[in-house]
């Protein structure tokens, strides 16, 4: 293509880039999609088959002018050829085919030759049929055997054919036509041969077609053809019947032969032998009974494989054949000599408190505890900005500060927390662990897991009208949640009420709610003194941290961070600690490495030091602490209200593998007072059922953060009821004995552990009720 002098001035060093979509800005990249319909109109006409990518880049080049960017794509591709709307209809690939075989036989096939001979049955409508035009050509061009009998070589002694002087001889069909007929002559006698044997030997086996072949006379090798229109040829099928006969045993001529006197009994012959019935002597009767008495040959051969699938089973080692013995624990010492009063003034005195995040599902639970990490610097803004892309680019832009705690994919893309998240953060004065719970219904049992590890709750609440009624009128999670929380000794609650910038800080919102969840909180147990208010906006931030004195001058208390700094919450003295004796539950089991494994969870009561070996129950496994971390530090001990990670060998294990250790499992020392038991009897309080609870009717039965299943085996006594019965109903209180299912429990009385005493039980998905351990059997 040839460029003149104005093409080589405009011409720019940017159009030896490549053009690649990708390195457009957004400024590019919208202004090549406004032009590209323009110059698909513009080349409509001209030829609209162009590949986008040609017509982008042409854009490119010509820096979005549509004109120069037309003549360049009309330069490059050639006008598309017009259709022709008349043309014939086209035709599919077996019409072409056919339409090509019947061109191609028209060309080869010749003009027809006249014929002075008749055409024996063909008539004038076969000429003008395909089948008539096969017949004539047959006619003219005859066989081979009739043009050498026409020319002399087929003729018997003494016969005068006619000769035509144009024929020439040919050596070679006479040479064929001899030995065609000295093989006809010698068939024909094979068959006459075969023919009389067989009507010897078996007469009336004859077919049809044999018969008639044997009868009629042996044609004159040395006649001529009779002459005909077209050659025919008499074929003489004869049946050899010698090669049907079967072998000539006795079962065989007594089954099969036709010829009676082959089936002549002959008593002395093997068969009749075996059928007949012989008198049989004591002597064979009792030999024929004791051929029997053994085991049969099938019988031995099946031992012998089972006796070596039991051996290869053994072999295998899946399990041993007696377990090891249990080995007398013994107590070690702490690797470090602590003086832990000592220890615990200083640890203790920056307090520790945890409190867990409830609330019906889409409070704004997770969002909230986002706020408080981002606005007290514990979440820098870096993450959180990350956070926010991913959420807008989700479509879930609202999101991004409860993705602070809901990590999982499953939590991000359902949109509501699935397991309980614990994070630990510090104040100038206290350290606290949040534990955020989910609210959905399906995750009851998860929230019930972070409800037993927490000194008090917040119960966030949607200030918006309607949201509000739905979590707490309309059996909402918000009335479930209150109730577990009570029934597993969280007595402190601070009620949140959230997203009040809905409701424009409306002071007449807020007081209504409280009125309303003061008389419910009151029916489940709580005194007013232990229960707060607090306003807020999770979302924005107003009263989580900081106050709005603008939005909220209405309102004199503490922001959400102040109440938890300042709120008082029950803990025992330095010597009640040390006293008290060691229990902790294992919030989580893992393996470390091939020859470590750890235990995490939360020290209930007591204290303990690396070095000391502990009793897990109810796997009763006894193992000694290696080390110890507090937050990931590590440290020389744990003391009550610590969650801790324990880490062991996993050579103490007594079958080398964690199986055996679950969720809920108790750490104790090995003088611990707790009982594994699988009975106990428990004073149960039962809240609405929707139908009555029965003698033997399981349910889900939750001690702390360990759930099992379990039935009631007795109603011992029913409160105000004197008449034994075998049902229990709503709102009422009764003395049972509950029996555990599965493994075995770890508890106490609630005498001697008000956290290890509680049980709540959970029937199809509902809380039914909640009780306290009276007595382990």
């Amino acid at each position: 293509m040839d460029y003149d002098s104005d093409d080589l001035e405009d011409f720019d060093e940017s159009m030896n880039e490549e053009f690649n979509e990708d390195d457009l800005d957004d400024q590019e990249y919208d202004q090549l999609y406004a032009c590209l319909p323009k110059i698909k109109q513009a080349l409509a006409s001209y030829n609209d088959s162009v590949p986008e990518f040609d017509l982008k880049e042409a854009l490119y080049y010509h820096h979005y002018d549509i004109e120069p960017a037309v003549k360049d794509i009309k330069a490059r591709f050639k006008k598309k050829a017009s259709v022709n709307l008349e043309m014939e209809p086209k035709l599919s690939k077996l019409a072409q085919l056919a339409k090509a075989r019947a061109q191609r036989q028209a060309a080869a096939t010749p003009s027809p030759q006249p014929v002075s001979e008749p055409l024996g049955p063909s008539t004038a409508a076969n000429r003008s049929t395909k089948l008539g035009a096969l017949a004539k050509a047959r006619a003219q061009n005859q066989g081979i055997l009739d043009r050498f009998a026409k020319s002399g070589g087929g003729a018997g002694p003494g016969a005068k054919p006619e000769v035509k002087p144009e024929a020439k001889p040919n050596r070679l069909l006479a040479l064929a036509a001899e030995r065609k007929k000295r093989a006809l002559e010698q068939s024909q006698i094979e068959e006459k041969s075969s023919l009389a044997e067989n009507q010897k030997n078996q007469s009336g086996l004859q077919s049809p077609t044999a018969q008639s072949a044997a009868q009629s006379p042996a044609p004159n090798p040395t006649q001529a053809p009779a002459s005909s229109p077209a050659p025919s040829l008499a074929l003489q099928i004869a049946v050899d019947r010698s090669l049907l006969r079967l072998p000539r045993s006795e079962v065989t001529l007594f089954l099969f032969e036709n010829d009676p006197s082959a089936k002549r009994q002959r008593p002395n012959t093997s068969i009749f032998q075996v059928l007949t019935n012989h008198e049989a002597t004591p002597q064979k009767i009792a030999k024929a009974k004791a051929n029997f008495d053994g085991p049969s040959p099938d019988d031995t051969v099946l031992d012998a494989q089972k006796q070596a699938f039991q051996g290869d089973f053994e072999n295998l080692s899946l399990q041993d054949k007696t377990p090891k013995p249990k080995v007398a624990a013994k107590s070690t010492k702490p690797f470090k000599n602590i003086e832990l009063k000592s220890a615990l003034s200083t640890k203790l005195a920056k307090p520790h408190k945890s409190f867990v995040v409830i609330g019906h599902v889409d409070a704004g639970k997770s969002t909230l505890m986002g706020r408080l990490l981002f606005d007290l610097g514990v979440v820098d803004a870096k993450t959180v900005n990350k956070l926010v892309r991913e959420a807008e680019k989700s479509g879930k832009g609202s999101f991004a500060l409860a993705w602070v705690m809901d990590q999982t994919s499953e939590e991000r893309s359902r949109g509501v927390t699935v397991d309980i998240c614990a994070t630990n953060f510090e104040t100038k004065t206290t350290r606290f662990t949040a534990i955020d719970a989910p609210g959905h219904k399906d995750f009851v049992p998860q929230m019930i897991s972070g409800v037993s590890q927490a000194d008090l709750g917040l119960l966030v609440v949607d200030s918006i009208a309607g949201e509000f009624e739905s979590g707490f009128i309309m059996d909402g999670q918000t009335k479930e949640h209150t109730i577990l929380a009570k029934n597993f000794g969280v007595d402190r609650l601070c009620v949140v009420v959230n997203k009040m910038d809905k409701e424009n800080w409306s002071e007449s919102r807020f007081n209504d709610i409280k009125r309303q969840m003061t008389e419910y909180l009151s029916e489940v147990g709580y005194k007013p003194s232990m229960v707060d208010f607090i306003p807020i906006s999770g979302l924005d931030g107003t009263n989580v941290v900081r106050k709005d004195a603008e939005k909220l001058g209405w309102y004199t208390g503490n922001t959400l961070v102040e109440y938890l700094e300042n709120v008082d919450v029950p803990t025992d003295g330095i010597d009640e600690v040390v006293a008290s004796e060691f229990n902790m539950t294992i919030t989580d089991v893992f393996e470390i490495s091939n020859s470590d494994f750890g235990l995490s969870g939360k020290v209930i009561s007591g204290t303990i030091q690396a070095g000391e070996t502990i009793r897990v129950s109810p796997s009763d496994e006894c193992l000694q602490i290696q080390s110890m971390k507090l937050e990931e530090t590590p440290v020389d001990f744990a003391s009550q209200g610590d969650f801790v990670s324990m880490r062991f060998k996993s050579t103490q294990l007594s079958n080398g593998a964690i199986e055996d250790l679950a969720v809920g499992d108790l750490v104790s020392r090995l003088d611990s007072s707790v009982k594994a038991a699988s009975t106990f009897t428990a004073t149960l309080h039962l809240f609405n059922l929707t139908k009555p609870l029965l003698v033997g009717t399981p349910f889900v039965l939750f001690r702390n953060n360990c759930q099992v299943p379990a039935r009631i085996s007795k109603v011992i006594e029913i409160e105000g009821v004197k008449k034994k019965r075998m049902h229990l109903v709503s709102r009422q209180t009764a003395l049972v004995e509950i029996s555990v299912m599965d493994r075995k429990l770890p508890l106490t009385k609630f005498a001697d552990n008000k956290i290890l005493g509680r049980v709540v039980i959970r029937r199809e998905g509902i809380t039914i009720g909640a009780g306290v351990v009276e007595d382990v059997m």
